[in-house]
């Protein structure tokens, strides 16, 4: 009779549970998207901060996770693009998803002597470098984060294309 009684309640616990996810299925959040003064009014406030490939007259303000296999396809295309580094200039800012825990590869880019040859070396070459994370490196990365948290960025590549002038 017990045994019988644990199964029923073991059933009548994963229905619920089934149906709670059900119901909070639907529950995806929608992204916003800022207007686009207000998202290059924040954008300017890191722009000293970003690692530029390019010499292009058009900006592309683009949030990257070094780690991630689809921002390494994406630097890779572009640094090895002479047309796409001769018409835009890109503005990479080091966003980490944190499933991929790349903060001390982040802190080994921003601290190298050249960051954007470190971040060619790690991203696209996928020679790795790790560096504990100094004073600097921690405000550029909180800086970048704050931004990235009003942008709603919540991909990796994130590009945001800047209007030319």
């Amino acid at each position: 009779m017990k045994l019988l009684y644990y199964l029923t309640m073991k059933n009548i616990f994963f229905s619920l549970l089934l149906v709670v996810s059900f119901l909070h299925a639907d529950d995806q959040r929608e992204h916003r998207r800022l207007p686009y003064p207000t998202a290059m009014e924040y954008l300017a406030t890191i722009k000293n901060d970003a690692i530029v490939l390019g010499s292009g007259k058009t900006e592309v303000h683009v949030f990257v996770d070094p780690l991630c296999p689809y921002s390494r396809k994406f630097i890779s295309m572009v640094s090895r693009n002479g047309k796409m580094l001769a018409k835009y200039r890109y503005y990479i800012y080091l966003y980490g998803i944190p499933r991929l825990h790349s903060e001390d590869v982040t802190a080994a880019i921003y601290r190298a002597a050249n960051p954007a040859e470190t971040l060619l070396r790690v991203m696209v070459d996928q020679d790795i470098s790790k560096a504990e994370g100094n004073k600097a490196t921690r405000r550029t990365v909180s800086e970048i984060s704050a931004v990235a948290e009003k942008l709603d960025v919540y991909k990796r590549p994130y590009l945001i294309v800047a209007e030319p002038k």
